[in-house]
């Protein structure tokens, strides 16, 4: 939870910090910029960016069951068809079920057992032209960065917004 906390403030150009003490608990402080809003701006004059779907099949691997739930729902809701595992040995399985079925697999990063990094060398093992979007709550530099020269085609930070989720997604699948 921490991770994906972090992930948002650092999104928002906030800064975290923490306090702990023992017996008195422990104290999280969050500060975000001050947001200026511009008076002249109204909603007409910002763009819309609706994100295209498609009725690829699109492989979620992700250990935590609301994620990968929600993550599906709105991939169908967006046309894709959608297989589903909960860790990266799972996610191999259904690359050697399918084979080259699976369009995409959009894998998290950070999981029990065989993690984001391990898995994409295995399923670009099986398949070397799988195409592949990282997931992670952290940030894409350091460990998700090392898995991006792996052979990822993509990054995108969790929490998801949707319209970054299926954008890069047709994005991915578009290359």
């Amino acid at each position: 939870g921490l991770a994906s906390v972090y992930g948002i403030i650092k999104a928002h150009d906030g800064y975290i910090s923490c306090y702990s003490e023992k017996g008195q608990g422990t104290t999280f402080r969050v500060y975000f910029p001050v947001f200026k809003a511009d008076n002249n701006a109204t909603e007409e004059q910002q763009p819309v960016f609706i994100p295209q779907g498609g009725s690829e099949t699109v492989l979620i691997v992700d250990d935590e069951p609301e994620i990968r739930e929600l993550t599906r729902e709105i991939l169908e809701e967006y046309g894709y068809k959608v297989i589903v595992a909960a860790n990266g040995e799972e996610a191999l399985e259904k690359h050697l079920d399918y084979g080259e079925s699976i369009d995409l697999t959009l894998l998290d990063l950070n999981m029990p057992g065989m993690g984001g990094h391990k898995c994409l060398q295995e399923i670009l093992k099986l398949d070397p032209s799988a195409r592949v979007i990282i997931a992670s709550g952290y940030s894409p530099n350091g460990q998700a960065e090392e898995t991006m020269s792996s052979g990822a085609r993509a990054f995108i930070g969790k929490p998801y917004q949707l319209n970054k989720l299926v954008g890069t997604v047709r994005k991915v699948l578009d290359s």
